[in-house]
């Protein structure tokens, strides 16, 4: 008998199957497929060599309601493999509950050829990141990433997504993965899961404002604009990606709502036409975006921004128009979610501009919510609803200069103050560094750059969670949809690799298909196992108290920039929290505590 490396789980087998599941050769004496499971938070390269001791078991688990991803690994040695295809059965427990394998989705990992690194721990070379579908999960359309030719000599990495539905029944199941050459099998990965008995909810309970150009993404895919209703369908695309992601985005079509002023003069009240706005954004606030048979079925966007236009007659006329959002939003039940963005990284120099502005806002309607990218300062303590400091200036790093005009305590933002204070966080080129290959002041900071480690790229959440954070805030989900630019080949900006850019334009002429869809990353979907994370947290604090999710918390953050960057001892906390919550949830008083929704841990605005 042979032992069988597993994650989390010990398996005897004959030998023979070891060397059926570990490696086909033919007769002939080549080629060889060898195949290995590897964990989400390990990213593979083309020349990386079988390991000594390959794990030949996808040991996963997992709650109801969330997504759990690994990836498959192949390789070929002597010749090329040709036409190989991966298919999955469905998952079933020994009682006959049944997970379906429309669950499942697999992607073939793209490689990107990096010029420069992003920082000293980065590196030049190919980096997997785009992330193509063999069926999407937009139009259920098959692409053309399968089957394909493994060349001899080099590793191929399969990204495989796993979404376990909220009505799953809790248990132990088991199911498989056929790899295939040319329609014949040659090699069956055994799959375990193990589905807990708790439940994530749809609804983030870290709010998120992601920016998205939906102009951006409509020339990339059309190569020019074409007109308002393919600029609406393209934006709804892209926002049910970001939320199946468990992100709210901002920004969109960009375009505010149609209006006027219904007579000349100060005391004309201003209407909107609200028909094509709410059309489009709607369906997110309301919760049916993702309905029946998509994952995360009800999810709710969890912030949506002002859209006031660039020039008004005068500011009585702009108060009247951001009187009649709040109107507007009050009725529709989404004022809670509503910000204006008041100003982007203010410069002493801007002070008064953003003192102004932010009074007038408040003047219009108390309940604006003035949001600022700036850390907390007295200066403008008056007009700031939601303070929004970069992650570098959560806590300094010591002997640097940095990014920080200052890095107060938090006791600075939570303190009452008589307005309406919440804290979100945000990173940048701060994380890597702006314009240059960052040395070592960038090395440690949570980054969502592609030549980084994975864990940098799932951590934010948890950093989120330590802090008390409320909110995250990035600039863009797709920067790199130039005019010019091609992100197949290049989304390089500010001295990042990615930088900005989380998603590929999925086009026809280069995935297959019928139909556009958004090329998911695999930055994009850590983000999501770190919101997912920061679920579990919640869930812990809500059962047992702060302090008991904040000894896990903790066995991953010790700083922004100090954290755990050990995958298996990452998903090892991630797991041992898991366990604990399945523990807990299991009694009877503990299950009812856990559908109590729980209140914001830092809202001021009482």
């Amino acid at each position: 008998m042979t032992m069988m490396r597993t994650v989390g789980l010990t398996v005897r087998l004959a030998l023979p199957v070891v060397l059926t599941l570990a490696g086909l050769e033919t007769a002939s004496g080549g080629p060889r497929l060898s195949w290995w499971i590897q964990n989400p938070l390990e990213k593979v390269k083309p020349s990386d060599p079988v390991p000594q001791d390959p794990v030949q078991l996808a040991d996963l688990r997992a709650a109801r309601n969330e997504f759990e991803p690994f990836q498959i690994v192949l390789r070929s040695e002597g010749k090329d493999v040709p036409d190989l295809d991966v298919e999955f059965s469905d998952f079933r427990t020994s009682q006959g509950d049944q997970i379906e394998k429309g669950n499942i989705t697999v992607y073939f990992e793209h490689f990107l050829q990096l010029v420069t690194p992003s920082s000293e721990d980065g590196g030049a070379g190919p980096w997997p990141d785009a992330l193509i579908p063999r069926v999407d999960r937009y139009a259920h359309e098959r692409r053309n990433a399968f089957p394909f030719d493994l060349q001899e000599g080099r590793t191929q990495p399969l990204w495989v997504d796993v979404f376990v539905p909220a009505h799953a029944v809790s248990g132990e199941y088991t199911g498989s993965a056929l790899i295939s050459s040319g329609g014949k099998v040659l090699a069956t990965v055994p799959l375990h899961l193990t589905v807990w008995s708790f439940a994530l909810p749809s609804t983030s309970s870290l709010k998120s404002s992601f920016g998205l150009s939906g102009v951006a993404a409509l020339k990339q895919h059309r190569g020019r604009y074409t007109d308002d209703a393919e600029l609406y369908s393209i934006t709804r695309l892209y926002a049910k990606a970001a939320l199946e992601h468990r992100i709210s985005i901002e920004g969109g079509s960009m375009a505010p709502p149609k209006w006027r002023n219904e007579s000349r003069g100060k005391s004309g009240r201003v209407e909107i036409d609200w028909s094509a706005y709410d059309a489009e954004v709607g369906p997110a606030l309301d919760g049916t975006l993702l309905t029946g048979d998509d994952p995360l079925s009800g999810a709710k966007a969890t912030s949506v921004d002002l859209r006031t236009p660039a020039e008004f007659e005068n500011n009585d006329q702009r108060a009247q128009y951001w009187i009649a959002w709040t109107r507007h939003f009050e009725q529709k039940g989404w004022l809670d979610r509503l910000f204006l963005y008041l100003w982007d990284e203010p410069t002493k120099q801007d002070f008064a501009k953003v003192l102004d502005l932010g009074r007038s806002s408040l003047k219009a309607d108390p309940r604006i919510r003035n949001l600022v990218t700036v850390p907390f300062t007295p200066d403008l303590q008056e007009v700031v609803n939601v303070w929004v400091p970069l992650v570098n200036c959560l806590e300094r790093k010591p002997g640097y200069d940095d990014f920080c005009a200052s890095a107060p305590a938090l006791d600075a933002y939570l303190s009452p103050t008589g307005n309406r204070t919440s804290l979100w966080d945000y990173q940048s080129c701060a994380s890597h560094g702006c314009n240059i290959v960052g040395g070592p002041y960038f090395k440690g900071w949570p980054s969502y750059m592609i030549d980084t480690t994975g864990a940098a790229n799932r951590v934010m959440e948890w950093v989120s969670w330590k802090f008390g954070i409320e909110g995250e805030l990035y600039y863009s989900m797709n920067e790199a949809y130039g005019p010019t630019a091609d992100p197949w080949t290049d989304v390089r900006l500010f001295g990042g690799n990615g930088d900005g850019t989380l998603f590929y334009p999925g086009r026809p002429s280069r995935i297959g298909g019928h139909t556009d869809i958004p090329i998911e990353s695999i930055r994009l979907k850590l983000i999501r196992e770190g919101m997912e994370d920061y679920e579990y947290l919640v869930l812990l604090e809500r059962l047992r108290g702060h302090e008991a999710a904040a000894q896990f918390a903790n066995r991953i953050v010790t700083t922004p920039y100090q954290w755990e960057s050990r995958s298996t001892e990452f998903l090892k906390v991630r797991r041992d929290l898991g366990e604990l919550l399945d523990r807990l949830v299991e009694s009877d008083t503990a299950a009812e505590r856990a559908v109590t929704p729980a209140p914001p841990r830092h809202d001021r605005s009482d």
